[in-house]
């Protein structure tokens, strides 16, 4: 009996097959891209705006969507926490190489140019429909 609720808990865990998805099956990824420096300074919003123009709107013509956050995290080597204002950078997209390096590209673009010691990334899966108006 509990064999079987585990497994009822893990195939209610596991995420739609392309199968199920009744639109097009593709990947939402998102990268957490914070906006302090080591040095207590902070990238500005005209550093924001060139670095979209430059990096993720070549890489992302079609679309994506970005907001500010606020992020907390624990710094490794002191240990202590860290609370910073956040930029998040969320795109769906084909599936496929090609996004995936994109996507890896603005993140470690990102984190040279700002003196950041980590981007975090995220993917999953993503059902999309592209809705229009009702005719």
């Amino acid at each position: 009996m509990r064999v079987l609720l585990v497994l009822a808990v893990l195939l209610l865990a596991v995420p739609a097959s392309a199968a199920e998805c009744a639109g097009e099956a593709w990947i939402e990824s998102t990268l957490y891209m914070g906006r302090g420096k080591p040095d207590g300074g902070g990238v500005g919003d005209a550093q924001v705006r060139a670095f979209v123009r430059e990096v993720i709107v070549p890489a992302f013509p079609d679309g994506f969507t970005l907001y500010d956050a606020r992020g907390h995290w624990r710094d490794g080597p002191t240990g202590r926490p860290v609370d910073e204002t956040t930029l998040v950078f969320v795109v769906v997209h084909p599936p496929g190489p090609a996004a995936d390096a994109a996507v890896r590209t603005i993140a470690e673009t990102y984190a040279g140019r700002f003196d950041q010691t980590a981007v975090l990334g995220s993917s999953r899966p993503a059902c999309v429909t592209f809705y229009g108006p009702k005719k």
